[in-house]
């Protein structure tokens, strides 16, 4: 027997009143009720599996090429390689850009792991920069505080959907004679003055997998190019590697589909986010994301930022009262989370930089140190400390009283500051987050 997905009980309109009412955590009405608490994301309609009976009938190589084609013409992007993942996109990216065997480049302290994990794979040396405080994203100043006569590229990150600083970064590049490597796997849609992430640095890689805001059927990822030069670079890398970086057909049929759907689930998640960040700005404790002007947020996820002093709370540790947070926002039915809780530098793979065996390709630098200390990063450590992100609930177009449901849950937890202070002194051995165990998602 098939078991739908389809959900079948619709939310309560949401009501002013649900703030005075008893926290969930001590028993109370929950803001959303268990029962009604999933969303779908991917949503799997007949144009889907239309396209999926056409594609079947057709050579996987020419579904390939079509998705290729048809996604770089909706980038801008001149040039493109679909993948098997994102990291794949991202080695090719660099390869295509140049990057040897012992080159430095520069990544934010903040991301994903398969970010600097690209930066191994194509033998070069992940060099971390402190994020800027406000937008999340590579500080400028610090990329160029990191420049060494080893840096070949720098390969910022569009933290959560949210586009870097590339003009300044691009100032850099030119200035430095470096190649620009976007990392655009958060940012489907996403744009600076109307140009999309992906075709605005030298090269890009974005992932495509199920959990993105536009998905292939399960795993899959594309690099973009911006010279000629470049894409043959790569072409010819794969060529002589022998590495298969294939995306499958099945994935690529999956992307058309979904490819048609794509502005509307943008629409609807601009929607929503501005509708949470309205709402979130009445409140004391909460404030959401900062969008400069000319920039379009593709919302991956959404990041609350907690400011504790204005609710009467700056004698308390801020990690502690993130934990207590956490705990009250979940009870309500809003799964807010940490995403990350060390810095990229403090996971495993850079705190013991064993490489592919031996220590390569680290044993290519002379460095004696790396900088992978996580006290060089205050910026991203203070930034784990004191917020909290939405990750999945956001992608699907969910309806507009969940939203609202979203923001009265923040606010009931903005109306009980007593009940966080009681929490923070039930957990005060909690150990900061960054001296746990790092978690990648």
């Amino acid at each position: 027997m098939m078991k739908s997905d389809f959900i079948r009980k619709p939310l309560e309109l949401p009501s002013d009143d649900w703030v005075q009412a008893p926290l969930a955590f001590l028993g109370g009405p929950s803001i959303i009720p268990e029962d009604v608490r999933k969303t779908n994301f991917p949503i799997i309609t007949k144009e889907d599996v239309i396209q999926m009976l056409i594609s079947i009938q057709q050579d996987g190589e020419q579904v390939v090429d079509e998705f290729k084609e048809t996604y770089r013409n909706y980038v801008g992007a001149n040039y493109a390689i679909a993948t098997a993942s994102g990291t794949s996109s991202l080695h090719l990216a660099l390869v295509g850009a140049g990057v040897q065997p012992g080159d430095e480049v520069i990544v934010p302290a903040f991301t994903f792991i398969a970010t600097a994990q690209a930066v191994v794979a194509a033998k070069a040396i992940p060099i971390f920069v402190d994020i800027d405080p406000i937008t999340y994203c590579l500080d400028p100043l610090k990329a160029e505080q990191a420049i060494t006569n080893k840096t070949k590229a720098i390969m910022p990150v569009h933290v959560h959907g949210l586009p870097a600083d590339l003009p300044a970064l691009r100032h850099l590049t030119n200035k430095y004679s470096l190649r620009l490597v976007e990392d655009a796997s958060h940012a489907h849609s996403a744009s600076i003055d109307q140009q999309l992430a992906g075709s605005i640095g030298d090269s890009a890689g974005q992932s495509l997998m199920a959990d993105k805001n536009f998905p292939v059927g399960g795993e899959g990822g594309i690099a973009f190019f911006k010279e000629k030069e470049d894409y043959e670079r790569a072409l010819a890398f794969l060529d002589s590697s022998g590495i298969d970086y294939r995306m499958s057909w099945i994935a690529a049929a999956f992307g058309l589909s979904q490819l048609s759907r794509l502005p509307y689930y943008d629409a609807i998640r601009a929607r929503n986010a501005a509708y949470l960040t309205k709402e979130l700005s009445e409140t004391k404790l909460f404030s959401g994301p900062f969008v400069p002007d000319g920039y379009k947020h593709s919302y991956n996820m959404y990041r609350v930022k907690l400011s504790p002093e204005r609710l009467g709370l700056e004698d308390l540790e801020d990690y502690l009262v993130k934990d207590a947070v956490q705990q009250l926002i979940n009870s309500e039915g809003v799964f807010a989370r940490e995403w990350q809780n060390v810095p990229i530098p403090g996971h495993l793979p850079f705190k013991n930089r064993k490489g592919f065996g031996n220590g390569y390709p680290f044993t290519l630098s002379d460095r004696q140190d790396f900088g992978y200390d996580l006290n060089h990063f205050p910026e991203t450590l203070k930034m784990l400390r004191n917020s909290l992100t939405i990750c999945r609930e956001l992608r699907t177009p969910i309806e507009y009283e969940r939203i609202q449901a979203y923001a009265l849950a923040f606010k009931k937890i903005d109306a009980n500051p007593h009940m966080i202070r009681e929490l923070v002194e039930r957990g005060s051995d909690l150990k900061v987050l960054y001296e746990r165990d790092a978690r990648l998602g």
